[in-house]
């Protein structure tokens, strides 16, 4: 091979490497994962989900709002509003009604970065609710944004609000009797879910997100089920519709 030809090979390969590596998508940027908070009182529950606040950025929030009881069901009317403070520095958004049954959107810019309180309150027929959210990051930059990215969850079940609004769907707190070492923790028996010989329980991540968890179970009481291990004290599980619920 002559010295002309192995230049003009070598320009071949090199022109080659260059096209190829400007054909190549760009990569991902990262995505930051949203802010999730839930909150219940005596008749609602409220799932608030934002992206991470950045300071002059408008972010939507959107604030699902559910009737509790036996069977939970979607807020068809109220008016939303949001005070979200930082040393002095306020910010507000407001909804006159649900985008959807069940779904308010509230668009908020933050003007001052650091560590702020969020208070939603829900103005309906049926009365007014009061909630507030300690301990909500407000970043100067997107790049202080991600540098805080941390990964999603994984090996959880999703169920859509809109799907449990639609369906036969409730959930409630564990029961926790003789508080202490001799505590003992039940469920209500609808919440169990048999598979042969093995029994598992939707635990309540988000009112989005479950961990379908195998539990060990004892005792019945009347419509109560003792839980032996498994769950938790503070745990919150689906009592209604689990039956109907995506498997891992």
């Amino acid at each position: 091979m002559t010295s002309r030809t192995t230049l003009a090979a070598g320009a071949a390969c090199v022109l080659a490497v260059t096209i190829h590596a400007q054909t190549q998508p760009p990569a991902a940027q990262p995505q930051p994962t949203a802010v999730t908070h839930t909150a219940y009182s005596k008749n609602t529950e409220l799932f608030a989900e934002w992206r991470p606040f950045v300071v002059g950025q408008a972010t939507r929030l959107t604030a699902h709002l559910t009737r509790v009881g036996d069977r939970f069901k979607p807020y068809t009317e109220a008016k939303v509003t949001l005070t979200l403070a930082i040393e002095g520095a306020t910010s507000n958004a407001a909804a006159d009604g649900p985008e959807r049954p069940g779904v308010f959107r509230l668009n908020v810019t933050p003007t001052k970065a650091g560590t702020g309180r969020m208070i939603i309150d829900v103005a309906a027929a049926t009365g007014a609710e009061h909630f507030v959210i300690d301990d909500v990051p407000v970043y100067a930059t997107v790049q202080a944004e991600l540098a805080k990215l941390t990964p999603a969850e994984t090996g959880l079940v999703s169920y859509a609000k809109e799907l449990s609004w639609d369906a036969d769907f409730a959930t409630a707190p564990v029961m926790v009797h003789f508080p202490g070492a001799g505590r003992v923790i039940t469920v209500r028996s609808t919440a169990l879910v048999r598979n042969g010989a093995a029994v598992h329980i939707y635990v309540q991540r988000t009112p989005e997100r479950f961990d379908f968890r195998e539990v060990t179970i004892r005792r019945t009481f009347e419509d109560a089920i003792e839980i032996t291990s498994g769950l938790t004290p503070t745990d919150r599980v689906v009592v209604r519709g689990a039956e109907k619920m995506p498997r891992p």
